[in-house]
């Protein structure tokens, strides 16, 4: 009996809901000095744009994972996806006001944070063990195209006519996104639907908070994640304003380290025939200290810092697929709330934190390098705890 046939429409339709998410993040990164510039306002200011839209994100998984696991994909699909419109729509229409835009990026967050959930829960439900193994490593790679493309994009649109055609275009592309989903997405959930209660919700949660499998495994992805948004909130103000690109030329040249998330996604596929996971994560640690290093003992220059930067994103590529394999793998008729667990920490640690550390302290090469020296030692030791402890689902599957 030969092997059950793989059918890619269920990761096709992933991949579309969980794009919607990514481009949120990454097509506005290019603009961001030109907006700071029009609305006469600081750095610092303008960074709140980024913080709102993934707090909004990451607070709002809370809701739509559990709710996605008791009604369904769908509706909360087309619901998540309509507030993501509406707050596109607030953010092209009062773009000369700043308030207005926070307003609108918040929204866009609290409607995206829906992608992120659906397009991980929509793939748990519809495969099982190399299936879902490989259907998770076409989605990492999508994830790392997606990253790619967004700048290029949204530096193009804003180079050429203007920061604020940027939202007409995003909103463009999610009134698309939204129409095709209504039409053609189905519904995936495994069982039978019940109904929402949010007493069991909290106690559910509170119960994968005190699980050390879904903390480890989750906080690869938060702690990479965070050096990523770093980087990527800093570096258009040290290439555009201290190296003197242009928000086009940056988002050309960010195609290089955007291109290490395909590499290491890529290269994952490769290795992780002969190598196991904790080793994989082992290696992609170790980049992120060296990239650490890079930016510490070199000059300032734009080829050193896009170097480093690259081998980060590389390490990203390799960890990601490892981490939500770790973290959901177990948890089949639950994959909605862990996934919503996992991304609602990920995306406040990203935003406060990240926030915080971009206004006080991470504003130069130097001091983002010591940034990855520190991510790099924190998730080395979150590993070896938990191969010492057997937390992840390998080390137990191993000793079994």
């Amino acid at each position: 009996m030969g092997k059950p046939r793989f059918d890619k429409m269920p990761m096709l339709l992933a991949i579309m809901i969980i794009a919607t998410g990514q481009v949120g993040v990454s097509i506005y990164l290019p603009a961001l000095p030109a907006i700071s510039e029009s609305l006469s306002v600081s750095q610092a200011q303008i960074q709140l744009l980024v913080t709102l839209f993934l707090v909004g994100f990451g607070l709002s998984q809370l809701f739509y994972g559990p709710l996605s696991d008791a009604i369904g994909r769908r509706p909360v699909f087309l619901f998540g996806q309509g507030i993501y419109l509406v707050g596109t729509a607030v953010c092209y229409a009062f773009s000369d006001q700043l308030a207005w835009l926070e307003f609108g990026r918040l929204l866009q967050g609290l409607g995206a944070g829906s992608a992120s959930v659906l397009g991980r829960s929509v793939l748990r439900d519809s495969y099982e063990g190399a299936q879902f193994t490989k259907a998770l490593s076409y989605l990492s790679i999508t994830a790392s195209i997606i990253p790619i493309l967004s700048p290029v994009i949204g530096g193009a649109i804003a180079f050429y006519f203007g920061w604020q055609a940027v939202f007409g275009f995003v909103l463009i592309y999610l009134a698309s996104i939204f129409f095709v989903g209504w039409k053609i997405l189905p519904e995936t959930l495994p069982y039978g639907k019940k109904r929402f209660k949010a007493i069991t919700v909290m106690k559910n949660y509170g119960c994968l908070l005190v699980n050390p499998q879904v903390i480890s495994s989750a906080s690869y992805n938060w702690f990479t994640y965070l050096a990523a948004v770093v980087s990527v909130s800093i570096l258009p103000f040290i290439l555009q304003n201290q190296l003197g690109l242009s928000v086009a030329e940056y988002g050309l040249v960010m195609i290089i380290p955007s291109a290490g998330l395909l590499a290491g996604s890529i290269t994952l596929n490769i290795l992780t025939r002969y190598y196991s996971v904790s080793r994989l994560l082992m290696v992609s640690f170790v980049l992120i200290a060296l990239s650490g290093v890079w930016l510490v003992v070199m000059p300032f220059t734009l080829f050193n810092v896009i170097f480093a930067f690259t081998w980060l994103t590389v390490a990203q590529g390799l960890s990601f697929p490892l981490s939500i394999r770790l973290l959901i793998s177990p948890h089949k008729f639950q994959a909605g709330a862990v996934s919503a667990l996992s991304g609602s920490i990920q995306m406040a640690l990203a935003g406060l934190v990240g926030g915080y550390l971009v206004k006080t302290w991470v504003t130069n090469h130097y001091q983002l390098g010591v940034f990855f020296l520190a991510i790099s030692l924190m998730l080395g030791a979150v590993l070896y705890l938990s191969c010492k402890y057997s937390w992840n689902g390998e080390p137990q599957k191993t000793q079994s």
